[in-house]
């Protein structure tokens, strides 16, 4: 728990275990990343998104969304959300990507589709929500 109010109450404020793009939100969009396991997913994160210069996105951010998600063959993939110029930071993560060698992934409805051609179940994942333990 993270706030002073979450440690009062004993449980998390304002925030639910739904997986990140699992539900649609308006003027946010997500997406996954493949953790390397050897970089720190700040470390990840920040390369991924930093990537292109200069930036496609002209406004808004991206952010770690505080889930990852580890897949039936243990891979795992940490949800970024970002907001503003949608296309662009679309556009800089891709980039990113291709240029890190990193794998995206994206939710659609009850599956994880992996760009490398691999989907899974979301029942098959083993979500953590990275605030629960903070």
């Amino acid at each position: 728990m993270s706030c002073k109010m979450e440690k009062i109450l004993g449980v998390p404020v304002g925030r639910d275990e739904t997986i990140p793009g699992t539900v649609d939100v308006e003027g946010l969009e997500f997406i996954y990343f493949s953790d390397d396991g050897v970089i720190p997913v700040g470390s990840q994160f920040d390369a991924l998104t930093q990537y292109t210069n200069p930036p496609y996105a002209q406004r808004g951010g991206a952010i770690l969304d505080g889930c990852s998600l580890t897949l039936p063959d243990g891979s795992t993939f940490h949800a970024i959300v970002y907001h503003g110029d949608i296309h662009g930071w679309r556009q800089d993560i891709m980039e990113g990507a291709r240029g890190l060698n990193i794998t995206l992934a994206r939710i659609d409805t009850d599956k994880i589709i992996i760009a490398d051609g691999r989907i899974f179940n979301l029942t098959e994942c083993m979500p953590k929500f990275d605030w629960k333990n903070s």
